[in-house]
């Protein structure tokens, strides 16, 4: 394991981009959790950089979240809206949230992301700097792609409101399904299935659902199609 430390966000990128087995280090909470570091990857350490990755502030009426923000900040911001810290709280473990970052949980893509759906249904925006400049990515589509860009902040409208609903075998373990609603944005995090999102609630007539150790294809499918009437 080779362990980088840039000194600024654009070093960070061009990093990440030119290094094929590489990954941003903040949290750590995927790659060093139980000290079990993926053999090989080279890990590019943002701790050192803007401190203003590690705060949530307001401005203009948008929530700005720092990347380097741990979930239990999101959890206790009265700035943030309450269905996106409903979602932070999904992350049971209260040590985990002390430690792992929201840009990590997005940024890692993983079909049971905590907070993917509940961003994306918030129209959340990602606030990045690329090797061409500072862009502002659309969530969704950033979650659809493999863009390596580095996420300083994810923005998103004050007075947002929606809700989230996770389902699972236990609270601790991967989740089945994550579904979040906000004004006529829906989203949908499913095990073994490509993220989704849209303007319809009938998501699940787009998706492939898989058996594995979360539920059945067929099980997973039934949630999907009812969650949005649940959430009414």
């Amino acid at each position: 394991m080779m362990i980088h430390h840039p000194k600024t966000a654009l070093e960070a990128v061009e990093l990440r981009k030119s290094i094929e087995n590489s990954a941003y280090l903040a949290g750590g909470t995927d790659d060093l959790r139980l000290g079990s570091a993926a053999e090989g990857k080279e890990l590019i350490d943002i701790n050192g950089l803007d401190e203003s990755y590690d705060s949530i502030t307001e401005k203009d009426g948008k929530i700005y979240i720092g990347a380097r923000c741990t979930l239990q900040q999101v959890v206790e911001s009265d700035l943030v809206p309450a269905f996106i810290r409903e979602a932070a709280k999904f992350c049971v473990s209260f040590v985990k949230r002390n430690s792992a970052t929201i840009g990590g949980n997005v940024g890692l893509r993983r079909q049971d992301s905590y907070m993917a759906a509940a961003l994306t249904a918030a129209d959340a925006v990602l606030d990045t700097v690329t090797p061409h400049g500072e862009i502002e990515k659309e969530i969704g589509k950033y979650l659809q792609s493999d863009c390596k860009c580095f996420i300083r902040a994810i923005v998103v409208d004050k007075n947002r409101t929606g809700w989230v609903k996770r389902f699972g075998n236990t609270s601790s373990s991967h989740a089945t399904l994550i579904a979040a609603q906000s004004g006529d944005k829906y989203a949908l995090s499913v095990s073994g299935s490509d993220f989704a999102y849209g303007t319809s609630a009938d998501l699940a007539d787009t998706m492939t659902f898989v058996d594995d150790i979360n539920g059945s294809a067929e099980y997973k499918k039934y949630l999907a199609k009812i969650v949005f009437t649940l959430g009414r």
